[in-house]
């Protein structure tokens, strides 16, 4: 194991071979679904099936600092000698600050925990966390790992292009007249997470294929097409579309590192299915 020991959550929604490669522990959040409570138990396909058949949407808890608290000891059993806990924005969940209080009750115990607010949600997080422990597992220090974490978030361009506005409506995000008429003349709505970890949207643009658009001309204005990137494309239940975003990408950019996965129970109860994302991550030549 290496000496710093990277913990995250299931929002990060990192690929679990990565997870398995880079022995990054993934602390669950909670959905709530049919009177139940699921944790990484639930797998993305049934919980898409699922959801579009509710009519009550599922609700999300953060975790608590008695299961971080947990995690925490496991590592330190393990061997960790520092752990870097990489969470879900804090505009989002209050996952980061269960997580604060967990750094403080584990202290007593001698084990030295670093939070760390992403500021960013889905691949956007789990691309930071992938970078920072590759980095632990170079023998990187605790602190080497934390400016590498700056620096990808303060570096990390995010998309969102949501199929249908009904989630966000049930969501409490927009009004049931919003909804309904953003529905019946088909708009998309382009979201992006801001510098201090607020979703918010850049446009909403009327059909599919003008939304992809229009997504990738926003995209070229924060990163020029040609430069060096790593990127990270996300689907809810949506491979095919996700698959066509990743060859436009590689057409108008210079891609280092990719990377498909598919956005979780977590994000997919605000997202809604066939919402698809795009991450970038500018590289030095």
């Amino acid at each position: 194991m290496s000496k710093v020991k990277v913990i995250t959550d299931s929002s990060a929604d990192i690929p679990e071979q990565l997870q398995k490669e880079l022995e990054i522990s993934v602390i669950p959040l909670k959905v709530h679904m049919d009177g139940k409570s699921y944790g990484v138990e639930l797998q993305a396909e049934d919980f898409y099936q699922r959801l579009k058949q509710a009519s009550q949407l599922p609700t999300t808890s953060q975790s608590s600092p008695h299961e971080l608290c947990e995690e925490y000891r496991e590592a330190a059993r393990m061997g960790a000698k520092q752990i870097f806990s990489i969470h879900i924005s804090s505009m989002m969940s209050g996952t980061y600050q269960s997580a604060l209080i967990a750094k403080d009750m584990v202290k007593e115990e001698g084990i030295e925990v670093t939070v760390f607010d992403s500021k960013s949600v889905s691949y956007g997080l789990g691309m930071l966390v992938v970078a920072v422990a590759r980095a632990a597992q170079e023998g990187k220090s605790i602190e080497e790992c934390q400016k590498i974490a700056e620096k990808v978030r303060d570096h990390t361009e995010l998309f969102f292009l949501v199929d249908t506005l009904e989630y966000l409506q049930k969501g409490g995000r927009i009004g049931k007249a919003s909804a309904l008429f953003g529905s019946l003349l088909n708009i998309k709505p382009i979201l992006s997470i801001s510098r201090e970890g607020e979703v918010f949207p850049i446009d909403k643009v009327r059909g599919k294929n003008k939304a992809i658009g229009r997504l990738f001309e926003l995209m070229q204005q924060k990163v020029p097409s040609g430069s060096p990137v790593s990127v990270g494309i996300m689907h809810a239940d949506n491979l095919i579309e996700g698959e066509k975003l990743l060859k436009k990408v590689e057409e108008l950019y210079d891609v280092r590192e990719k990377v498909i996965t598919t956005v979780g129970p977590v994000v997919g109860t605000h997202a809604g299915p066939k919402t698809v994302a795009i991450v970038l991550i500018p590289l030095k030549d």
